[in-house]
């Protein structure tokens, strides 16, 4: 799962002026293993001038249509500012297969109701989500609300345009720009997303709600759907930057006899590495990649899931964790990049 695969670029498109969606030609022996779920993402690694650099962007593409991402260039973005200005149609990727757990499966037999809030690139997800629904389960119904700037901001907008039906209608917000009322100008806050629903009340028996977008907004519309009613398992959430506040949650009970020197052994690519590790040094993947394992990584800001392994033995405690399921860590899943020995004795399994 964790294995890079060189993809040749086949299009590169200029969405707005700063953002662009990257097709990759997938070989015809690697399609059953590049298949995926509308809102995965894909991890990619590029040598820059002699640094290895890896990023997350999420698929926009639907099953359908050639593997495709969008990245939007953000300020002093070595990755981004390369993929948007020096990346070539027939240049060479390193892709690691798709992975996420911002998922929406589509189901052809069923008649659903969806809701997403999108501010800028958050689109990308969402826009496969919109794609795959309209594609396969034809019935159900899609309601988006989409901040940008202004209007030459708003990436994906004539796929969008070509989308709106009966089926599937999108209401665009502009933080630069006037709208036909103020309810669709400003930012989305938990008061603009209360706003936002109660101008589109019959959507609050939605099935699903999907938010993805940067953490003031998430948690903002997170907070207003559920003063509303919505039950907190139907708000699906993915954070596109690395998100400013910590857990809160209370850390893993430490074993009574650890006086804070573990031994780790850490699995990946059927290798064995074994180190010390004290609880209050490096994170399990920084110390695992001081031994020369390649292990896995993009965000390193508990996001994105790109080092999720399992703990076999001992225990850890996670500093933050914004992708993993409730599921996913009580069945012993962990963010490597976040994890911090708890035990005198602990391996951690990435294969």
């Amino acid at each position: 799962m964790s294995q890079f695969h060189s993809l040749k670029v086949a299009n590169i498109n200029n969405e707005t002026v700063d953002a662009v969606s990257v097709t990759f030609d997938v070989p015809s022996d690697l399609k059953n293993d590049f298949k995926y779920i509308p809102g995965q993402y894909l991890t990619l690694k590029i040598d820059i001038n002699g640094e290895d650099c890896r990023r997350s962007y999420s698929i926009c593409s639907s099953s359908s249509e050639p593997l495709t991402v969008a990245v939007k260039q953000v300020p002093n973005g070595k990755m981004s500012t390369y993929l948007n200005n020096t990346l070539k149609v027939g240049d060479n990727v390193e892709v690691m297969l798709p992975q996420g757990n911002f998922l929406l499966e589509p189901k052809f037999e069923l008649t659903r109701k969806f809701v997403a809030f999108a501010a800028g690139s958050g689109i990308t997800p969402i826009l496969s989500m919109i794609k795959e629904i309209a594609s396969v389960e034809p019935k159900s119904e899609f309601l988006l609300f989409y901040t940008n700037k202004s209007d030459g901001d708003t990436i994906f907008k004539n796929q969008l345009e070509a989308l709106t039906g009966d089926n599937f209608k999108v209401k665009y917000i502009y933080t630069q720009q006037a709208a036909s009322s103020s309810l669709y100008e400003g930012r989305i806050s938990q008061q603009k997303a209360k706003e936002l629903m109660q101008s589109e009340i019959s959507w609050l028996n939605a099935d699903a709600f999907y938010v993805c977008g940067p953490e003031e907004m998430i948690f903002g519309v997170k907070d207003a759907l559920e003063s509303s009613g919505v039950l907190k398992d139907k708000i699906k959430f993915e954070l596109f930057t690395t998100p400013v506040k910590k857990n809160e949650e209370a850390p893993a009970p430490m074993d009574e006899n650890f006086d804070g020197e573990a031994v780790v052994t850490v699995i990946y690519d059927d290798e064995e590495v074994e180190f010390p590790l004290n609880k209050d040094g490096d994170t399990i993947l920084d110390a695992a990649m001081d031994q020369d394992l390649d292990v896995p990584f993009s965000c390193k800001g508990a996001v994105c899931c790109t080092c999720k392994a399992k703990v076999t033995e001992g225990s850890v405690t996670m500093d933050a964790n914004y992708s993993l399921s409730d599921q996913e860590v009580a069945d012993g899943f962990i963010l490597a990049c976040q994890s911090h020995p708890t035990s005198a004795k602990v391996t951690v399994d990435f294969d």
